[in-house]
């Protein structure tokens, strides 16, 4: 066994980083963002808007769905939707 520094309880000392890839090293943080740059920002407002609507469906249709295979007409808290 390598000769490893420990803590006083015995444990291994961490050592940051050491696990990663190469490629994944770094001793430098990534820059933030300057005030002014172009950001990237993502998804639009309309297109979460979209995305977040059909999770919802599909979630209720899901819930729908398992009330139906339970022989229930619809799951708790979906009666007043």
């Amino acid at each position: 066994m390598a000769d490893t520094p420990t803590t006083p309880s015995g444990l291994p000392v961490r050592v940051p980083q050491a696990n990663l890839a190469e490629p994944l090293r770094t001793d430098e943080p990534d820059p933030a963002p300057q005030p002014g740059e172009d950001v990237e920002t993502g998804r639009s407002p309309e297109e979460i808007k979209r995305i977040m609507g059909a999770y919802q469906r599909g979630g209720r249709q899901g819930r729908n769905d398992a009330a139906a295979s339970l022989g229930t007409t619809a799951a708790k808290g979906e009666e007043e939707q």
